[in-house]
């Protein structure tokens, strides 16, 4: 898979709607509901950002996968799994001080392990040479 430019908005959107916000009402049903709103606003604006860049890049449809692409995608989810390990086992011990539910613990495991492989990809792939 290729994760361009174009694309780069379109995943923080998602992650954003699907992840981040779920997360944050999980923890405060106040703050949930005051944030659905500016959430749907930005996840609008990301999307459309993300589909103008695509248009424009005219990488909408064409997808090249090279060389340099497949190092890219293996580094990022290499790292991205041992960022998430790390994660659970320090979490792990966070969420039993705290009390926090197997719901909650789940949402957050997942939402990091979006996050830090888009994360990894964008670096990865603006660092240049692997």
């Amino acid at each position: 898979m290729k994760i361009s430019r174009g694309t780069y908005p379109l995943l923080f959107a998602l992650i954003l709607f699907f992840l981040i916000r779920p997360t944050i009402e999980e923890f405060s049903k106040e703050i949930g509901r005051q944030i659905n709103f500016p959430f749907l606003i930005v996840f609008v604006i990301l999307i459309v950002i993300g589909f103008i860049i695509a248009i424009k890049d005219k990488e909408l449809l064409k997808t090249i996968t090279d060389e340099r692409t497949k190092k890219v995608d293996r580094f990022a989810g290499y790292y991205s799994w041992w960022f998430t390990l790390f994660f659970v086992v320090v979490s792990g011990f966070i969420a039993d001080i705290r009390n926090f539910t197997l719901h909650q613990f789940i949402i957050m495991i997942v939402t990091v392990m979006f996050l830090s492989m888009t994360l990894f990809h964008m670096y990865f792939n603006f660092k240049g040479e692997i």
